[in-house]
């Protein structure tokens, strides 16, 4: 299951770092020493919201730890490596937090520049993964909040291999994520702890840190060879689990990356088949409703409207669930629309709304029936698209663009009456919600069915209480002014006084 946490990535406390002269990128195999800070290659320095110095382990047999601890909620702080660069490498690590004060993650940055640009990836106290990419201070999502099995007691093993551009992830031994970003080309490492504010979390009421966390391992492999056989092995790897990459999908899908999440659903598709071969599944058995359904989604959103009409035909053959269903059918009614397959739609749609129950799907038939409308017009059915349109406002009466529609295919079906019927209906429903662009761009279209036709009595005074009404919105309005130079009576009528009486004196 994925979870998104919809808040600011975190505020950034004074940064941790001190200027330092380029150096070339390295090519060597390092592991951090924390007995000593010269040792380390770490810049450790302590400031006023936040603690950082090296610890001891508890028995002589215990490793020494790079400790970080956050004074206070809702701020970053991390630590850098000093004349240590690297481009292509293989980060293996092992760090533990402690969230007694609330919600944290710790992880690790790499390609650090002072510039304020880097890669920084964060597991957190409630199990997720994420990665950043900051470009001069500036976060952008690579990879959001998702769901990280094997984090153990809030103390997590955690691997990378960046080759180039390609950046891929392993929890405790288990690949977890991959991606590509070419943002930040080399840099430093660093330690990072985030401290999240939340209503929920308890008050630091007499602690010294809201969040502390530990890098108890940190090595890092850059040699060419090495780098290149890691990512050549884990590029397409068949232990990679499907489920893993379902996971990593519906997180890109969050954010809009709909190219990379397809990709990873055709991978673990093409893993899950190549794996049962032996036992000769069926094209279908490898997929299950809920992955076709998604990615049929994740293939409209990239353009393979082929592969999307594909997989949700294949769906609605295999849907026994009545929601399941009719979110196939959702999504068939787009991909049609999206291939401008106007004969299919006007088949599907009215047998897609047979399906559905009017009495609990009422918000969701409206959009159906414009959609029927424009795929009635596209086919220069004019009747028939007025009718789809009509029946939607008829469903929606504050739609102003559904009654726009209406009167535009009642106009070229030469029924002026219904026509300037709806194109007043339309115009009442913008001053209604305030929608002034709309209005102005109806007003052309509205003058000039009043002016074709000679006004009958039921329509005239609706028609001049409109035009009276937009001419007070859109007062700079050239066509509604000489419209209404024309034309008396849509002059405001001033209110009469009435007659006082002479109070006649008796004498």
């Amino acid at each position: 299951m994925l979870t998104l946490i919809k808040r600011p990535l975190y505020v950034f406390s004074n940064k941790l770092r001190r200027r330092r002269q380029p150096v070339e990128w390295m090519k060597e195999k390092w592991t951090a020493d924390f007995t000593k800070p010269e040792k380390s290659c770490f810049n450790i320095k302590s400031e006023i919201s936040c603690n950082a110095y090296l610890e001891k382990g508890l028995s002589r047999k215990s490793a020494h730890s790079l400790f970080l601890g956050l004074k206070k909620k809702n701020c970053m702080a991390w630590l850098e490596t000093a004349n240590r660069v690297y481009v292509d490498q293989i980060i293996e690590t092992r760090f533990r937090f402690d969230h007694s004060g609330g919600y944290c993650a710790a992880g690790i940055m790499f390609r650090v520049t002072g510039q304020g640009s880097y890669y920084l990836v964060l597991i957190s106290s409630k199990g997720y993964f994420r990665l950043d990419a900051v470009n001069n201070n500036i976060p952008r999502t690579l990879i959001g909040w998702t769901e990280a099995p094997g984090l153990n007691d809030h103390a997590a093993n955690l691997k990378m291999i960046a080759h180039g551009e390609h950046f891929i992830f392993f929890l405790d031994g288990k690949w977890i994520a991959e991606t590509h970003d070419a943002s930040v080309c080399g840099g430093h490492l660093g330690f990072a702890l985030v401290s999240y504010d939340e209503e929920d979390t308890p008050k630091n009421t007499g602690k010294e840190y809201t969040c502390r966390a530990w890098l108890d391992f940190l090595s890092v492999d850059s040699r060419a060879g090495m780098v290149e056989g890691e990512h050549e092995k884990w590029s397409d790897n068949i232990e990679i689990s499907a489920e893993s990459r379902f996971r990593l999908a519906e997180s890109l899908a969050a954010l809009n990356y709909f190219d990379a999440a397809y990709n990873q659903i055709l991978k673990a598709w093409r893993r899950r088949e190549e794996s049962i071969k032996s036992i000769m599944a069926t094209y279908t058995e490898t997929r299950n409703r809920k992955e076709l359904l998604f990615a049929a989604r994740m293939a409209l959103q990239s353009g393979h409207y082929a592969a999307a009409e594909e997989y949700i035909n294949i769906c609605l053959t295999m849907c026994v669930d009545r929601t399941e269903e009719l979110n196939a059918c959702a999504e068939k009614a787009k991909i049609l629309s999206a291939q401008n397959k106007y004969n299919d739609l006007v088949v599907f749609i009215p047998d897609y709304i047979k399906r559905m129950n009017t009495k609990t799907d009422r918000t969701s038939i409206p959009p159906l029936y414009a959609l029927l409308g424009h795929a009635y017009w596209n086919l220069k059915s004019y009747k028939a698209a007025a009718a789809a349109w009509d029946k939607a406002f008829s469903l929606d009466r504050s739609n102003g663009l559904y009654a726009a529609s209406a009167a535009k295919a009642f106009e070229q079906a030469k029924k002026k009456n219904e026509s300037l019927q709806r194109y007043l209906d339309s115009a009442k429903c913008f001053l209604q919600r305030k929608d002034y662009a709309e209005l102005k761009a109806l007003i052309p279209k509205l003058l000039a069915a009043g002016k074709s036709k000679s006004l009958n009595s039921g329509l005239d005074s609706k028609f001049a209480a409109i035009l009276r009404a937009a001419i007070k919105v859109l007062p700079d309005n050239k066509d509604l002014s000489a419209f209404a130079a024309a034309n008396k009576q849509l002059k405001p009528v001033r209110a009469r006084k009435a007659p006082v009486k002479k109070q006649v004196k008796k004498r």
